[in-house]
């Protein structure tokens, strides 16, 4: 690794360009419990998004993967997320989706009783 290693920098720019993740969320995220991880971790994410480019989704792998899966969206998320969502819930014969309004990627910061709330029914009645 190199010497000098911008993680604050890495990170910002990470959920900026690649989550699109709008600035006052930034912000929030920057605020809560889980950040500093984020930042120790940043030098993992140039692997990840090459192993991301490189991973094939095969639908068909997973259609006998009848455990009940709960899939959040942001209401508010871009259509790249949307997609993929939608692409893993056709995937998978046992889950929903359930869309959190006004939400993209860390509801469980910015709103976090909403996404308790969806969980919670969830578990309660998850088939």
């Amino acid at each position: 690794m190199e010497k000098y290693f911008d993680r604050r920098g890495v990170l910002t720019t990470f959920f900026h360009e690649v989550v699109r993740m709008p600035a006052h969320e930034f912000e929030l995220f920057q605020l809560s419990s889980a950040f500093p991880a984020r930042i120790a971790a940043a030098h993992t994410l140039p692997r990840e998004l090459r192993v991301h480019e490189a991973y094939q989704f095969k639908p068909e792998r997973f259609k006998t993967l009848n455990v009940p899966t709960l899939l959040l969206l942001g209401g508010d998320s871009p259509s790249f997320s949307k997609a993929a969502i939608e692409a893993v819930n056709g995937a998978l014969p046992n889950s929903r989706i359930v869309v959190l309004p006004g939400q993209q990627h860390i509801a469980m910061d910015t709103a976090p009783d909403l996404f308790v709330r969806e969980v919670l029914a969830f578990l309660a009645k998850p088939a």
